[in-house]
Order: structure tokens, then C-alpha cells, then sequence
């Protein structure tokens, strides 16, 4: 589903489309803190049922970063296989690689998006982050990620992304936010993506310190900020909002706060 279809009707009835980074909250409130059950179709499909029955997002919230997390932690062998090469890329194209993990991606979030009757928004490390993640996770860290690493990783996702067409993404959004290195990110640097974007007519946007910037001709992406889930802070006038509850917001508050973006 395009993010302009959602603008003109947001599937929760809301006046602007509202996607939500559930996690810590819903590990908090809905799970007790237990993980969320990033490899487990059935459990996963369960536990988004309720984050759309407890906040009616209009898009569901897939943590891109933690479901490869999840699938390594409980693969310690392909963890072994990233790393069996020094050369810069080979871990993150090792691991995107796995058909292991691409078939339960699709599984799990096609389900996902079917039984919850939402589409996705997928949140993925920017390619310079995605890349130092898995050199982390390898052994063999990156003093420093430069323009041409981050290219050459883009196009390693963009590959993995081509697999995912038939997934309904309202969103692919790029985290910068973490991001330490010499060479600044540029959503439009990424040719890469925006091929594979434009192919299947997805959205994507970049996410930094200072704010979420779009594709040129997108709908604008605004944050709201945690303490609005705590204490209140004020709500951008974009097309789109994002926001993450935090585990420290309390129901009643979040669900007052959640009646405000009506």
C-alpha cells in the first residue's frame, strides 16, 4: 500500500496516519517483558493483534534490526559464518544472504500483515549502520563506515529488499540516528534503493537526529517525541506522524494521548 493512499484514509480512522515504534512499550505492557517473538510466526501474529488492539496504529511496526537479532542469537553458526571472511561487507552480505531467515521474514510478516489487516512499516538500520552491525556481530568492528562502504552496503539491502515485493510496505525507513561516523547519510545517494523502491513503488525516508526526510514528491514524516507519551510535547503538522511510546509510559496516560491524535 502506498503511504499516499494512507494519507488520504488512514485505516484507523485517524485524521493523519499514526505509526508507532511499539517495542519497548508493548515488551513492557503487553509481554510483562518477555522478548517480542521475533522468530515465531504464530506467537508473533499473536502478539501484533494485540499491539493493534491496544493502539491501533495504522501501519505495523517491524524492527528490522531485532528480527535479525533474534534469528543470529538463536544461530550462533551463521553468526560464525559472517565472520569467516576479513573483508569489509562480507558479514551484512552473509546474513542477508541466509534463505533461512529471508523465507521467515515473509512468512511471519505477510501473516502479520494479513491477520491484522494493516500494512508495514519496515524500520531497517541505514546501510552505513547495517553495515557496522554486522562487522560488530562478526568480531571484526569498522573503525569507520565512508561513502563508498555505505553504497556498496546499499546495495547488498537493495538486493534483500527486491525479495520482499509481495509484503505490503507503507514505509521502508532508514535509522540513522546511531550513526558515528566521517561521511554524513544521504537518502538520495542510495540509487540502489531507490530502484527498488520505485520498482515495487514503495516510500522511503531517512531518519536522523534532526527528523525524518522523504523521497522528493512524498508525504512529509513528522516525530513526535517520547515525552509526549509521558508528560506531553507537541505534535508537528506533517502528512504522517511517527512516534515511539517509551516502556515508561503508563496505559492510562498513552491511551489519553493516543484519544488527542484522533
Amino acid at each position: 500500500m502506498m503511504l499516499k493512499t494512507l494519507v488520504v484514509e488512514p485505516p484507523s480512522g485517524r485524521r493523519r496516519p499514526l505509526f508507532i515504534d511499539d517495542a519497548q512499550y508493548s515488551t513492557a505492557v503487553i509481554r510483562q517483558g518477555a522478548p517480542i517473538p521475533w522468530t515465531d510466526t504464530a506467537a508473533l501474529t499473536a502478539h501484533f493483534g494485540q499491539v493493534r488492539g491496544l493502539l491501533d496504529p495504522d501501519a505495523q511496526w517491524i524492527d528490522i534490526r531485532r528480527v535479525f537479532e533474534a534469528h543470529c542469537e538463536a544461530r550462533p553458526e551463521l553468526i560464525e559464518a559472517m565472520g569467516a571472511r576479513s573483508r569489509c561487507g562480507y558479514p551484512l552480505r552473509t546474513v542477508l544472504g541466509d534463505p533461512r531467515i529471508l523465507t521467515a521474514v515473509l512468512e511471519s510478516l505477510s501473516t502479520v500483515a494479513a491477520t491484522s489487516a494493516r500494512p508495514l512499516v519496515l524500520h531497517v538500520p541505514s546501510p552505513a549502520c547495517w553495515l557496522a552491525w554486522a562487522h560488530q556481530l562478526a568480531g571484526s568492528p569498522l573503525d569507520d563506515v565512508d561513502a563508498d562502504r555505505a553504497d556498496s552496503a546499499s546495495m547488498y539491502i537493495a538486493e534483500w529488499l527486491g525479495q520482499l515485493g509481495a509484503l505490503p510496505l507503507a514505509l521502508v525507513l532508514f535509522d540513522a540516528r546511531q550513526a558515528r561516523f566521517s561521511s554524513p547519510e544521504h537518502l538520495e545517494s542510495y540509487t540502489a534503493l531507490a530502484n527498488v523502491a520505485a520498482h515495487f513503488d514503495w516510500s522511503l525516508a531517512l531518519w536522523q537526529s534532526d527528523g525524518i526526510t522523504g523521497q522528493p514528491g512524498s508525504p512529509s514524516v513528522g516525530v513526535i517525541a517520547p515525552e509526549f507519551w509521558t508528560s506531553g510535547d507537541t505534535v508537528p503538522d506533517t502528512d504522517v506522524l511517527v512516534t515511539t511510546i517509551p516502556d515508561t509510559g503508563t496505559p492510562e496516560t498513552v491511551l489519553d494521548q493516543l484519544a488527542t491524535l484522533r
